[in-house]
C-alpha cells in the first residue's frame, strides 16, 4: 500500500523551475488498459501542457488521503495549463475490474483522466514503487520534481506552480493556497500497516502456525499484545488475503491509532461484520463510516471499510471483529 511522508518530508515554501533538475523524459503512455474521464492521451498530444501524474490505487488509504489535494489542484489549475492524470496501479486482485475503479472514481469525486494500468506497464516504466506517487512533468515533457507518499501539500502546489510559470501560462508565482486540512498525526500512529495474507504477514499473534492455503483453526490469547493481530476460529490463509471459513471467525487486534481502515470484500450477497471496541460494542462516537447503528458493516465490494474514527483521539484500544458468515476475504488494515 502506501508509505507515511515522513520518511520523505520535503520542505514547503517559495519554489523557483530553475531550482527543479531534470530527472528525465517522461514515459508515453503505452499497454494502458483503459481510460476513465477521457479519450486515450499521449504525453506527444500534452505538449505544451504541465502534467502531474499519480500511481494510486482505490483500495489504499493514503491514496484516498492525497485525492482532496489533487482534485482542489485540478480545480484550480485545470484552466491554466495543468492535467493531473491518475494511474491506477491495482493492489490486490479485485483492483483490477475496471466497473470496481470506475465505481470508486465515482464515490471520490474524481473529474480528471484517469489511466486504468493493470498491466504494471506504467508503474514499471516510471520504476515507480509507491502508492501514492506523484511526478510532475514539466511542458516539454520532462520529470522535474516527484513525491512520494502522503504531506509535503503546499511544496507540491508550489512546483506546479513554478512550472505554470515557466510554460509561461501564468505570471509571477505567489503563495501557495493551502486550503484543505490534513486530520492525520502520523506520529501517534503506534500501529503499522498490516496485511493478512501469507505473502507479506508480519505481525500474526495466534500461537497456531500459518497453513498456506487450508483451512484451520486459530486462537487468540486472554490478554492480546498490542500491535499483533490474532485470528480466532476457522481461517483460510491465502497469498493477498485471508478468508472466513466458518459463522463465527474472529480477528483481535489491540491499536493505537485515531482511525482503523481494513480492507475487504465479501461474497455477491453481502456479509455483516461485528466491531466491538474494548470488550463493548462501538460507540456512535467511535464508528467509522461504514459502520450502521447496530455496530455492524455490512461488506460486498471489495474496498476500503472505515472502521474506526474516534475525531482525533489518539490511544490504545482493542478491536474485535466477528464475521457473521463465511466467505469474507480480509486484505489489510491501514491506521490513521
Amino acid at each position: 500500500m502506501g508509505i507515511i511522508d515522513r520518511i520523505f518530508r520535503r520542505p514547503s515554501g517559495r519554489v523557483s523551475a530553475q531550482s527543479l533538475p531534470v530527472e528525465g523524459k517522461a514515459p508515453e503512455f503505452k499497454d494502458v488498459t483503459g481510460w476513465l474521464n477521457t479519450p486515450p492521451l499521449s504525453m506527444k498530444g500534452l505538449a505544451g501542457k504541465v502534467v502531474l501524474v499519480d500511481f494510486w490505487t482505490y483500495s489504499c488509504v493514503n491514496c484516498v488521503r492525497t485525492l482532496p489535494f489533487l482534485s482542489a489542484w485540478h480545480e484550480a489549475y485545470k484552466e491554466k495549463g495543468l492535467v493531473i492524470i491518475g494511474i491506477h496501479t491495482p493492489e490486490f486482485d479485485f483492483e483490477r475490474d475496471a466497473a470496481n475503479v470506475e465505481a470508486a472514481v465515482r464515490r471520490s469525486g474524481i473529474s480528471y483522466p484517469v489511466a486504468l494500468d493493470n498491466g504494471y506497464a506504467m508503474w514499471n516504466a516510471y520504476r515507480n514503487h509507491y502508492w501514492p506517487a506523484h511526478y510532475f512533468i514539466d511542458a516539454r515533457g520532462r520529470v522535474r520534481y516527484h513525491h512520494f507518499g502522503e504531506g509535503g501539500y503546499e511544496h507540491s502546489e508550489a512546483v506546479i506552480k513554478a512550472l505554470l510559470q515557466e510554460a509561461g501560462v501564468i505570471g509571477a508565482v505567489g503563495e501557495v493556497s493551502g486550503s484543505v486540512p490534513q486530520d492525520v498525526d502520523f506520529k501517534k500512529i503506534g500501529t503499522p500497516e498490516t496485511y493478512l495474507g501469507f505473502t507479506r504477514m508480519e505481525y500474526l499473534g495466534s500461537p497456531e502456525s500459518v497453513r498456506k492455503d487450508s483451512s484451520q483453526r486459530y486462537s487468540a490469547v486472554r490478554d492480546p499484545a498490542p500491535n499483533v493481530f490474532y485470528f480466532d476460529g476457522a481461517w483460510e490463509v491465502r497469498d493477498e488475503y485471508a478468508i472466513t471459513a466458518e459463522t463465527g471467525s474472529r480477528v483481535v487486534y489491540k491499536v493505537t491509532a485515531a482511525k482503523v481502515h481494513l480492507v475487504m470484500e465479501g461474497p455477491a450477497e453481502g456479509a455483516e461484520v461485528e466491531v466491538r471496541l474494548d470488550g463493548v460494542p462501538i460507540t456512535a462516537e467511535q464508528r467509522g463510516k461504514d459502520v450502521n447503528d447496530n455496530g455492524v458493516v455490512r461488506v460486498r465490494e471489495g474496498r476500503l471499510y472505515d472502521l474506526v474514527d474516534m475525531g482525533g483521539r489518539y490511544g490504545t484500544h482493542l478491536l474485535e471483529l466477528t464475521f457473521r458468515s463465511p466467505g469474507v476475504k480480509c486484505y489489510a488494515f491501514t491506521f490513521g
